[in-house]
């Protein structure tokens, strides 16, 4: 009887396994659809950081199409629920404690002037702001709130699901920022995972993750005004 229990759990398992490996396919669809576009010899939509905006986007939607009409399920299960006071005040908390880590870093060591950097305070203002409102929005969603409980579901580990997200959030920011930016806002991102494995919103993160990234548009704007 053992062995027939193990057979069937294992076959209960594994439709879901390709069920998450479906939903994780369509949210990291932003990371490589440019390559595979451009292995095809194709070109689709805007180039370089305003890409952004439309893939991320367009996953996005793709991926609550998923959750709710194959999953049949809702956005709850990803922690797209309702805020309380204290999940936002945590949000501003933890926001400023890694200001206050970027704020030190920059003093000790100030940072390099980077290629990715340079690129986007360069850009339109109006595009930096949707820059700006479209990573707030959609890496939490993308990179926390689906892969996060679908991996902790599946594996039922909270650490391994942390992990698997937490590298693959870091590695497009170090390739286009380099490998400084974890100096400066790795603790911030750790901040960010604690406050959505304690919390347990969605919202509180990508109001601090807004409020980590708004600051990009005083460079952009100084720049502007000069």
């Amino acid at each position: 009887m053992k062995d027939v229990s193990t057979s069937a759990q294992k076959q209960c398992r594994l439709p879901h396994l390709l069920v998450v490996f479906m939903g994780l396919l369509i949210a990291y669809i932003p990371k490589y659809i440019n390559k595979v576009l451009n292995r095809l010899g194709l070109q689709f939509g805007p180039e370089g950081p305003p890409s952004v905006i439309l893939w991320n986007w367009l996953a996005v939607i793709i991926l609550i199409v998923f959750i709710t009409v194959i999953e049949r399920r809702n956005l709850s299960t990803i922690m797209l629920v309702r805020p309380q006071k204290k999940d936002l005040e945590w949000a501003c908390i933890f926001w400023g404690i890694g200001m206050g880590w970027n704020w030190i870093t920059n003093i000790i060591v100030p940072p390099p002037q980077t290629d990715g950097l340079d690129t986007i305070i360069n850009l339109p203002i109006p595009v930096i702001i949707a820059l700006i409102l479209t990573t707030s929005i959609t890496e939490e969603i993308l990179f926390r709130g689906y892969p996060v409980e679908r991996l902790r579901e599946l594996t039922g580990r909270t650490w391994i699901a942390v992990s698997f997200s937490f590298i693959l959030f870091l590695l497009p920011h170090i390739r286009f920022f380099g490998v400084h930016w974890l100096l400066y806002h790795g603790f911030g991102t750790v901040l960010l995972y604690i406050l959505y494995v304690w919390r347990r919103n969605l919202w509180a993160c990508i109001l601090m993750h807004f409020l980590s990234n708004a600051p990009l548009l005083i460079p952009a704007i100084s720049q502007g005004s000069v």
